[in-house]
C-alpha cells in the first residue's frame, strides 16, 4: 500500500545519494558535467498529445520538419522553460500496456516508470488540472518532506507532480 511505497520510495533515495556521494570520491569517476536534456514519449496521436501538453501543462509543441500523408514516423518537441519532451508517432506502435497506466503497479516491469515535475501549491495545481479534465493517476499522497500525485497524459504515460517541503 501507501506506507510501503513511501517506505520504499525512501530507502531507494537514500541508498541513491549514499552512492552518489562514494562515488564523487572514486578517483576514476567520469571528468565531464552532464545536464539534463529531454524525455521521449511514443503516442498514438502527435496532434492530440502537443495539443494536450498544451493545454493542460503550458508547454508550446513544434512538429519537425512536414510530415507527408505516408510518414511512418513524426516526431515534435515540446518546450516549457528549461523542459523538453520529444514526441514519436510511429505508424506501427503498439498500445502502452493498461499496467504501464498505472504507477503502483508499473514499478513490477523494469524500465523507465515516469518523470516528475516540480510544483508549488500542489492542491491548488492539483485542482486546476482536475477541473480542465486530467486523469488523476495516484492522487495526492503526504510525506514529512513532501507531496506528491501522479496525472496521466493522454496516451497514458505517468506523470509525477511533487512539491518539495523544504528548499533543496
Amino acid at each position: 500500500g501507501y506506507k510501503a511505497y513511501v517506505a520504499e520510495r525512501d530507502q531507494a533515495f537514500e541508498k541513491e545519494l549514499a552512492k552518489q556521494r562514494a562515488s564523487a570520491r572514486i578517483p576514476d569517476a567520469p571528468d565531464f558535467d552532464l545536464a539534463w536534456n529531454h524525455v521521449a514519449l511514443s503516442v498514438p496521436n502527435i496532434a492530440e498529445s502537443i495539443a494536450w501538453y498544451e493545454r493542460m501543462l503550458g508547454f508550446k509543441g513544434t512538429v519537425r520538419g512536414t510530415p507527408g500523408q505516408s510518414a511512418r514516423q513524426i516526431v515534435a518537441d515540446l518546450r516549457r522553460g528549461n523542459v523538453t519532451i520529444e514526441l514519436f508517432q510511429l505508424a506501427d506502435a503498439v498500445p502502452l500496456p493498461e499496467s504501464r497506466k498505472n504507477p503502483s503497479e508499473d514499478f513490477r516491469t523494469h524500465g523507465v516508470k515516469h518523470f516528475g515535475f516540480e510544483v508549488k501549491n500542489l492542491p491548488a495545481v492539483l485542482a486546476e488540472l482536475k477541473a480542465k479534465g486530467v486523469k488523476i493517476a495516484f492522487e495526492l499522497r503526504q510525506t514529512p518532506t513532501e507531496d506528491f500525485a501522479f496525472i496521466s497524459d493522454n496516451a497514458g504515460n505517468a506523470i509525477e507532480l511533487i512539491e518539495h517541503k523544504s528548499p533543496r
